[in-house]
């Protein structure tokens, strides 16, 4: 699988060297709290068995997970999964130092069009628990727009189900 690259950011797949570099980066309450599967605390175990199911997953081509680097530096992850045919989900997390400063905008935008040219999506989905703003304004600079369901997401990182506003965008 070849990088995507944006203005400012180089996407490559995780591989397997990127354990104890996400162990870190993912161990952020903040990360926990606004994704579904990243617990906290977050181990080296964690990133190991994350790093292990990324690299599986991108074999078997049912989910695309890719380290957004700023150089040689992983400052967060974006990915896509299968949800059925043609349609695929969306999620991402950027790491406390560069947080708003459009990371999470810019590579959801790369790895949408990823998914419509190269993975041959038609419609793509996104959520964003209902006390995360931020999450909501990247969707909307990202071109999805709320389907009006809110549905119940269980949190890893929280312990709990969390109220979701779904998202949709179509090619």
């Amino acid at each position: 699988m070849n990088c995507i690259t944006t203005k400012r950011f180089r996407l490559r797949p995780i591989e397997r060297g990127d354990a104890a570099e996400l162990a870190v980066l993912c161990n952020d309450a903040d990360i926990a709290r606004n994704t579904a599967r990243i617990p906290h605390p977050y181990t080296q175990e964690h990133a190991a068995a994350f790093v292990d199911y990324a690299v599986r997953s991108l074999a078997n081509k049912s989910e695309y997970v890719f380290a957004i680097c700023k150089t040689d530096e992983i400052i967060g992850c974006v990915g896509v999964f299968t949800e059925s045919a043609g349609v695929y989900e969306l999620g991402y997390w950027v790491g406390q130092r560069h947080r708003g400063q459009g990371v999470a905008t810019e590579t959801a935008i790369a790895l949408v069009e990823f998914a419509f040219t190269q993975l041959g999506a038609g419609t793509i989905t996104a959520g964003h628990f209902v006390d995360n703003p931020a999450s909501r304004r990247v969707l909307k600079k990202a071109g999805f727009h709320p389907t009006g369901e809110v549905v119940m997401m269980f949190s890893t990182g929280r312990g709990e189900e969390v109220e979701t506003i779904r998202f949709v965008r179509s090619k």
